[in-house]
């Protein structure tokens, strides 16, 4: 268990790093570690499950430790009326009642809430759910992030996804100070070049289609334009906030977010201003103009085919806190035997707290048989 604990707290370890970097899910580190892992909790869960499951005919080594059990004398009773008895005070308390004769007399056994000892290896096999799927995913999910201008096609199939995108359109919803409130796109999706589905998508509600989703992420804009001088003339396409360089002596780079525009030269500013479309802007010996003002949606788009294990992994977590938190199992072993002063009970619980309550509650009803001659012992 202990080698356990080392891999899980190394692979808390290695996630916090695969938050930066997502390579490192599929590293060997991270999958020899989550490889052995799962082993040892395979391990522990198996052996867990056969203690449970394992039928003991030995008497429990509580029952045969001094100080570990209650003991109880009824003289001038027999062990068949203190059996009776003993059973329907246990089933009065709510256990379920197992008699078996043994070689030291009769053995009782009272369990109440036996669910609740399967919280354990639902916990442990949960881990290794949860471990397995974060695996699948990492070794066969498929993710990409793209930036497409609206309107226009998205070729997913080219990455191995099993559709391709067309963004219809685009709209980015603003508070009163201007600052986005929400963004959408219009998708539609297609299977062979046909139409199958449009849906709008928009942060925090994505596309779901054949286990791929495509996630509303960002927005920008392109600016298409050229730069002229007395001599060349060339094209450009950029996004605004990045820079592209003019050329010149004094090496001029130009960043536009619109409306304004900055000029670089050798890395220090040099001048700035305002920009309109279709207008030249003077720059020394050359002309730039601004001819168009594109939007692009940034799409986020994934597939994990580990998702559903890790959820039916989450699902027994929950079920197995459950039943390890607010189902406390409890047994009560009665064991009775023939003696010449009478019928000898040995009695003992495996809760700490309530089983000690109820084994005590159970000794005063036993000994109340024959309460002018029976004695207790702690």
């Amino acid at each position: 268990m202990s080698l356990g604990i080392v891999l899980l707290i190394f692979l808390i370890g290695l996630s916090v790093i695969g938050t930066f970097n997502s390579k490192i899910f599929v590293s060997p580190w991270f999958l020899g570690s989550s490889g052995l892992l799962t082993l040892n909790l395979l391990g522990c869960t198996a052996e867990r499950t056969r203690r449970l499951w394992r039928k003991d005919s030995s008497i429990p080594a509580v029952l045969q430790t001094e100080g570990q059990y209650r003991s109880l004398t009824l003289p001038q009773c027999s062990p068949d009326r203190a059996v009776q008895a003993a059973m329907g005070e246990l089933k009065g308390l709510g256990f379920k009642v197992k008699v078996r004769p043994s070689d030291s007399g009769h053995l009782i056994t009272g369990q109440k809430n036996s669910w609740g000892t399967m919280g354990s290896p639902l916990l442990h096999l949960a881990l290794v759910l949860i471990i397995v799927g974060s695996v699948v995913g990492g070794l066969w999910g498929h993710r990409g992030y793209y930036e497409v201008e609206v309107p226009g096609t998205l070729k997913l199939t080219q990455d191995g996804f099993p559709f391709d995108l067309q963004v219809k359109k685009f709209n980015v919803e603003t508070y009163q100070d201007g600052s986005p409130k929400q963004y959408t796109s219009w998708l539609e999706v297609l299977t062979n070049n046909r139409p199958v589905i449009q849906r709008a998508i928009s942060v925090n509600h994505p596309l779901n289609y054949q286990g791929v989703k495509v996630y509303q992420t960002s927005y920008g804009y392109i600016l298409q334009g050229a730069v002229r001088d007395g001599q060349h003339s060339f094209d450009f396409k950029v996004q605004e906030g990045q820079r592209i360089f003019i050329g010149g002596p004094t090496k001029l780079e130009l960043e536009v977010q619109w409306p304004r525009y900055l000029v670089y030269s050798e890395g220090v500013p040099y001048t700035m201003g305002i920009a309109q479309l279709n207008e030249p802007v003077k720059l020394l010996n050359a002309e730039i103009v601004f001819t168009n003002r594109i939007p692009y949606t940034g799409l986020q788009v994934k597939t994990d085919p580990g998702l559903p294990i890790i959820w039916l992994g989450f699902i027994l977590l929950l079920v197995g806190l459950v039943l390890r938190l607010y189902m406390r199992p409890n047994t009560i072993w009665v064991l009775l035997a023939a003696r010449a002063e009478g019928t000898v009970i040995r009695l003992a619980a495996a809760h700490r707290v309530r089983g000690q309550e109820e084994a005590a509650q159970l000794m005063q009803k036993l000994g109340g048989i024959i309460p002018e001659e029976c004695s207790l012992n702690t």
